[in-house]
């Protein structure tokens, strides 16, 4: 007995001086543009988002066109949008649509959570926590699809949201699969396996690029079309679709350009950088929790970094030509 408790003392004592030892390190850009300021305030703080958008402490909603005077009702999370109607969701399992006006005009009540939704015209996809595929129509209040899918034991709070594709609609499953689904028949046309895992092996980005369409759980991206498929393997933080490239950011603050089959075309990485966020356009901008904003052509050629006024330790969520943060957002000029 003496012999092991020696031992682990012996282990308690390398662990305290292993980790007195060793320091975390952080991005340090050699060269900073200048600091940028942020352009103005939100009437309320940020308090959730999600794929489709934030939601604010009062109840107002930032969707990817910016922020809305629409109002939720307290304890939910808006989910998605489509011509003035708004999905939201509260952690006990009621889903709502209100229209411009913020006048709820459906509700329905799950047992468990929604994990991820969104809507299009009388449509709406939903994914529930537990892994219960669905699409509702409003008009009948009658499921179109109705899928269990395999157990998960843990999922990813990254979790991509289904999407509209014509006739089409995409289902990311909770246990990593891509359900390709006709709208009007219900019909399951094809799935995608793109990871097996049960814990954390949930979809965390779905997206469109050209005739391919572009998974990601945190380990594995996935570009598929009618005729072939990518696979690229790597650490997953977040991906985007832009301009027939695939741009991949990893955990070690790798950022790898790909074409849209993910051959990689080139890699750049930023030592020890953290990405909190990427808005988009004709340029890629990453947000680094540090307080950086780290910009770059797409062509992964020309870098410049900027000093943020703040790290990011919270809620942030991004458009394609602005940054809300906290009770503040900063907008993207073409100037910068």
């Amino acid at each position: 007995m003496k012999f092991f408790s020696l031992i682990s003392i012996s282990l308690i004592a390398l662990i305290v001086i292993t980790g007195c030892g060793t320091k975390r390190q952080y991005f340090e850009p050699k060269n900073v543009s200048f600091a940028i300021s942020y352009d103005g305030t939100l009437p309320s703080s940020i308090v959730d988002v999600t794929r489709g958008g934030a939601t604010l402490k009062n109840g107002q909603i930032i969707t990817s066109k910016g922020l809305q005077d629409i109002k939720l009702p307290q304890g939910f999370t808006f989910l998605g949008d489509d011509n003035g109607k708004y999905l939201a969701a509260s952690k006990c399992g009621d889903l709502i649509v209100l229209n411009n006006k913020s006048k709820i005009i459906y509700r329905k009540k799950f047992a468990v959570g929604v994990a991820s939704a969104d809507i299009k015209k009388s449509k709406i996809a939903i994914v529930l926590a537990s892994n219960r595929i669905l699409l509702l129509d409003m008009k009948t209040d009658k499921y179109i699809v109705d899928l269990q899918g395999d157990a998960i034991y843990a999922v990813d709070s990254r979790i991509a949201a289904p999407y509209f594709l014509n006739s089409l609609i995409i289902f990311p499953t909770l246990d990593g699969k891509l359900l390709i689904v006709d709208a009007k028949n219900g019909k399951v046309i094809r799935s995608v396996v793109v990871s097996n895992a049960k814990y954390f092996g949930n979809i965390i980005y779905l997206g469109v690029l050209g005739n391919h369409l572009v998974a990601a759980t945190k380990n594995r991206v996935i570009s598929i079309n009618p005729k072939s498929m990518g696979i690229l393997d790597e650490d997953v933080k977040d991906v985007i679709v832009l301009k027939n490239r695939v741009f991949i950011f990893t955990k070690d603050g790798t950022v790898i350009l790909c074409d849209a089959n993910l051959k990689v075309l080139k890699r750049k990485k930023f030592p020890f950088a953290v990405f909190a966020g990427v808005i988009y356009g004709n340029f890629v901008y990453m947000i680094e929790r540090g307080g950086y904003l780290i910009a770059t052509d797409v062509d992964l050629i020309s870098t410049n970094v900027y000093k943020m006024p703040d790290n990011i330790d919270s809620f942030l969520y991004f458009t394609k030509d602005a940054l809300y943060y906290q009770n503040k957002y900063f907008k993207l000029s073409k100037k910068r």
